[in-house]
């Protein structure tokens, strides 16, 4: 399998995921959020890596099979949850992604309530990993994970690929802009009009904001500019950490 037929087709199956589990050859990444403030590292974000076959495997694909299989899909989460949790930078605070679908029965609940009651300097990012946006079952997932005081993000703000709900937005904690919005506002600069009202609604309620995708000093600057609380992106690329394959 070439990496260009797997980046065109994205041929994945059932077996390919389980494979890549019972194999372990997934991994992750963390890429570092940085303080508009004060320079340093807030924290990072825990992202996702795979390999089939040898060859690396975009997230998306490999979460798109699994998520039509609930308990596959429950074992890929757990996992990498486990491999996230374990290999963590020691600073700051750990983002990590869970979709409400994982929250669908008392086991599953139970078992993420109890994982990230037990682990400090954390914040659940709560995304929807297809378009299949289920309110009532996000509404159930955030009430979890409020009950147990959890640190809530809402994720891939912007994204026009992705559901957006203004539950979540209340309830969280941060706000994350996805890195869309950058091409967006290079296309029209009118778009950081509206983008300035996420971000006063967010001072207003004292929620911190988050620009993701930045990946030049150009982008850094804009950032600076529209006065978001934290960036992460390419630009930085030379602080992330890598787990263990």
């Amino acid at each position: 399998m070439s990496s260009s037929h797997l980046r065109k087709e994205h041929a994945l199956n059932y077996d390919d995921v389980r494979r890549m589990l019972d194999q372990k050859s997934f991994w992750a990444e963390y890429e570092p959020i940085i303080d508009m403030k004060e320079g340093g590292i807030f924290g990072y974000e825990a992202l996702a890596r795979f390999s089939l076959n040898g060859v690396s495997v975009p997230p998306s694909p490999v979460l798109e099979v699994a998520h039509h299989v609930k308990e596959l899909f429950f074992r890929l989460e757990r996992e990498l949850k486990d491999v996230q949790l374990k290999h963590r930078p020691n600073e700051g605070i750990l983002f990590v992604n869970i979709d409400p679908h994982n929250f669908s029965d008392g086991e599953k609940i139970t078992y993420w309530r109890d994982l990230f009651e037990e682990v400090e300097n954390i914040c659940v990012e709560v995304t929807e990993n297809t378009d299949d946006m289920q309110t009532a079952l996000l509404s159930h997932c955030l009430d979890e994970l409020q009950k147990s005081g959890i640190v809530i993000a809402q994720d891939d703000i912007g994204n026009d690929k992705k559901p957006f709900c203004f539950d979540l937005t209340h309830r969280a904690h941060f706000l994350k802009f996805d890195r869309t919005w950058l091409l967006k506002m290079r296309i029209c600069e009118d778009y950081k009009e509206i983008l300035k009202g996420f971000l006063s609604f967010a001072k207003a309620q004292q929620k911190r904001t988050i620009l993701e995708g930045v990946e030049s000093e150009e982008d850094f600057a804009l950032a600076r500019a529209l006065d978001v609380d934290f960036v992460q992106g390419y630009i930085f690329k030379h602080l992330n950490i890598h787990s263990p394959r």
